[in-house]
This record gives C-alpha cells, sequence and structure tokens, in this order.
C-alpha cells in the first residue's frame, strides 16, 4: 500500500492521477484533511475536475482509500491500514513565502510526525520524501548545482519554505538514519504537457510577466530550471518503484541537457504570439537602482493598482530572486538510472498558453496566497469582467 500525502495538491495530485492510469490508484492510501470521509473524497473530487470532468472526477477520487487527518495526527493514529503500508510518498507540503508559523509547522514538525509513525511500519520498502531543489539557499549563482546534503541552518534563504525544506531534510538525516528515505527535489515545477496550466497555473503567471515587462535581474547568459508536472510525477514513480537505486537523494530537475537560457526563453514566448517587451533587458538589483528597473517595467505593463496587481508586484520582486540565481540543477543521477529525460520548456510552452488562454493576473490567483495583501483576493477575483480586478493583463 502507498501512503500519499498532499494528493490534493499540484504535485500529489498529478501522481495520483498517474496511479489511476497505471492501475495501482487502489493501492493508495491518502491522507488528507477534512472532517470525515466523504468530505476528503469531495475535496479531493474538487481538486481533479481541474483536469478532468466532473463524474469522472468524482470516479477517481472513489478509486483510493482515504484517511482523514493531517500529518500531526499521523504520529498517534492507530488506523490498522497504515501498519500495511509499504511505500510513502510525501508531498504535503506549505508552500507559501511568508514567515508563517504554519511553513515550520508542517514542514518540518509534520514531517518528523510522518516519519515517526512510519517507523512503525514493518513492511515500509521505501519513503520519498519530497523537498525542493532550492534547499541549496541564495548563495549559488551561475551553477549547475550538483546534490548535496542540505546546507546548514546559517545559510541565506530567500523565503522560509526553502529554509524548513532544508531543515526537513537535516532533520530526518540527523532523527531517522534507520529509515528507507530517499529524497526526491523538484526544481521549477510549472505546467503540464498535455494539459496546459489547466491544473494550475503557478509560477506560469510570472513566466508570462518576465515576457510581458521584459526585464531580468539576470545575466544575459544565464539560464534556468523548468520542468513540466507530469513528467515530475512520473519519475517519483520510477523512483519508487525501482528495486535498487544508486542514491538515496535525486533532483527532479531539467539539468544541462533541458534548461532553458533567456534567449530560449523569450524567443519561445515570441514564437506562440504573446504579448512582450523584447529583446529583454538586463539589470543588477544590487546596482545603484536596486528594483527600480523592474518596478518601472511593471508599472508600465500593468497601470491598475488594486490589490490584486500589488500583489502580483510583490510576488513578481519575490520570483525574481530566484531568477536572479542564474541556477540549474544537475539530474546526471536520475538520467542515470535510466529513466526518461525531461521536455524542454519550449516544447510545451504553447499549450500552457493556449490551455487555458486567461490573463495573467487571473493566473496569478493560484499563486496569491503566497504573497502578501492576499486576504482580499478571493472577492477580488469574483469581480465582473471589465472590474480593476480582472481588467486585461
Amino acid at each position: 500500500m502507498i501512503l500519499l500525502t498532499g494528493g490534493t495538491g499540484f504535485l500529489g495530485g498529478s501522481f495520483y492521477l498517474d496511479a489511476i492510469k497505471n492501475g495501482t490508484a487502489a493501492d493508495c492510501l491518502l491522507l488528507i484533511r477534512g472532517a470525515d470521509e466523504a468530505a476528503c473524497r469531495a475535496r479531493l473530487a474538487t481538486n481533479l475536475m481541474r483536469c478532468v470532468d466532473r463524474a469522472t472526477a468524482q470516479a477517481y477520487a472513489d478509486l483510493c482509500q482515504i484517511i482523514p487527518g493531517d500529518l500531526q495526527s499521523l504520529a498517534t493514529s492507530t488506523d490498522p491500514r497504515l501498519d500495511a503500508v509499504t511505500h510513502i510518498v510525501h508531498v504535503a507540503a506549505d508552500t507559501s513565502f511568508d514567515s508563517r508559523h504554519s511553513v515550520w509547522q508542517i514542514n518540518v514538525d509534520g514531517t518528523l510526525a510522518l516519519a515517526a509513525r512510519a517507523r512503525r511500519m514493518k513492511h515500509l520498502q521505501r519513503f520519498l520524501h519530497i523537498g525542493t531543489a532550492f534547499c541549496c539557499g541564495e548563495t549559488p549563482w551561475l551553477e549547475m548545482v550538483e546534490e548535496a546534503p542540505a546546507p546548514g541552518h546559517d545559510t541565506p534563504h530567500i523565503v522560509e519554505y526553502t529554509r524548513s525544506k532544508a531543515a526537513a531534510e537535516r532533520a530526518l538525516a540527523a532523527g531517522f538514519p534507520d529509515l528507507p528515505i530517499v529524497v526526491c527535489r523538484p526544481s521549477i515545477v510549472v505546467g503540464h504537457t498535455a494539459m496546459g496550466v489547466r491544473p494550475s497555473a503557478s509560477i506560469f503567471w510570472f513566466f508570462r510577466l518576465v515576457d510581458r515587462t521584459g526585464v531580468l535581474p539576470c545575466s544575459p547568459d544565464g539560464f534556468i530550471d523548468i520542468v513540466p508536472v507530469d513528467w515530475a510525477s512520473a519519475r517519483l514513480h520510477d523512483l519508487l518503484r525501482k528495486p535498487e537505486l544508486k542514491h538515496n537523494l535525486y533532483h527532479i530537475s531539467a539539468g544541462l541537457g533541458s534548461r532553458t537560457t533567456w534567449s530560449d526563453f523569450q524567443a519561445a514566448f515570441a514564437a506562440h504570439g504573446h504579448e512582450g517587451t523584447r529583446p529583454y533587458s538586463f539589470f543588477d538589483p544590487k546596482g545603484p537602482e536596486g528594483w527600480k528597473p523592474f518596478d518601472r517595467a511593471f508599472r508600465l505593463a500593468f497601470p491598475q493598482r488594486d490589490i490584486l496587481h500589488r500583489t502580483m508586484m510583490a510576488g513578481g520582486r519575490k520570483y525574481h530572486r530566484f531568477t536572479a540565481q542564474d541556477i540549474a540543477f544537475d539530474n546526471s543521477r536520475l538520467l542515470a538510472e535510466g529513466f526518461t529525460p525531461p521536455p524542454r520548456f519550449a516544447d510545451y510552452i504553447g499549450v500552457c498558453l493556449t490551455n487555458p488562454g486567461t490573463t495573467i493576473a487571473e493566473q496569478f490567483v493560484d499563486d496569491a496566497a503566497s504573497f502578501e495583501f492576499d486576504e482580499l483576493l478571493s472577492s477580488n477575483a469574483e469581480a465582473p469582467a471589465g472590474s480593476p480586478a480582472t481588467a486585461a493583463a
């Protein structure tokens, strides 16, 4: 039996869809927050409706087993199904960029509670812990980052999310060396090669914003590491099922062969007719003007001053601190296992732009809760067409 956490999220949801396709959904036990099993199945079906129609989503939600609860509740759970678990896929995480208590409570304390319960699973064969490639911190620049143990607590990080994920890895290594843990670190997971951004527009809105504004706090010779969710979830299935693995740590990343240079990035958007500002200009955020080049370009492209666009500007700045690193993540370990290499971002960007074809601001709502000013976005997002919150971006 496979215990899956985070099954109602982007990557976890894709993993569950893969399980349906390969006939293993009945073997999946999903940990889902909810008052009871019916509420949990309804929540799962709602997430699946981003990919399939309502009737199919409800049918898919009925295929698996459900354990209502959260990560903390697992530590004391006496549900006998947990004793039959042979594999764990731990995707659940708080990905908020704000310095919220829940980031540490879920990503560190929750992970350790799951590990404590896993220690009592007598049939456990493999425990996939899904981290993030950006646990490396903010220090690398213009590098191909190789797999290495999570850096120490004094490493600078852009957001608490990546800091907490690094801390979780260190805590697992120190406290649970007896568990069969394999750490999987996805890079930037964006879109789906067949469904575009129907499952989630997370981060893709930012890439469109980059092209619209035409400014980057990067080197013209830099690059970015982007992979589609369906490829990433398929590799998790590979890592879960392969009898013998050479390592206990893998990047789920584009790597040297599929990383995207900024010249390829802007060419791909141009090739699909996206409204952009090209050629791109590059600036140094540590220079005398700081972030002013981005601020000017954003206000020119998005003159609206409502809460949605103010939040989007804050989010754009935050994401740009990641792009400013100009790094990619070595995936040679993954490829050496014989797994399918990742597609290039340019190969599926057209699907993301057309499916669904919505504005940048509308797509941003998928990520808005990760940033400041998000408390009013739900009502703003539902404003009628033509209102400041939904004006064409």
